[in-house]
């Protein structure tokens, strides 16, 4: 049964992300704050016991088990314009 990464990466994200060197061994995705009002984080850093390990093409992520339910589902891209990387998620089909 294949299973889908809880996070999408776009195209833009990708080729930036490999671009970096990452100065810690994982991309973190997660939460900050509140469920109404928190912010997601992304940010680079090493593995704690709470956290999930995923390769999502060929890039090192990790979320923590107490976050998951809120960045499930989150895309990930670059922008030019904006200069950085955004976490949004996308509307339901």
């Amino acid at each position: 049964m294949l299973i889908d990464p809880p996070v999408r990466l776009t195209e833009s994200a990708l080729e930036n992300l490999r671009l970096i060197t990452f100065p810690e061994p994982f991309l973190r995705v997660g939460m900050r704050g509140g469920t109404c009002g928190g912010t997601f984080v992304l940010g680079f850093d090493t593995k704690t016991e709470n956290d999930e390990e995923y390769l999502i093409e060929n890039i090192p992520v990790i979320i923590d088990r107490r976050e998951l339910l809120f960045v499930l589902g989150t895309e990930i891209s670059y922008e030019v314009q904006g200069n950085g990387f955004y976490l949004h998620k996308p509307p339901k089909v």
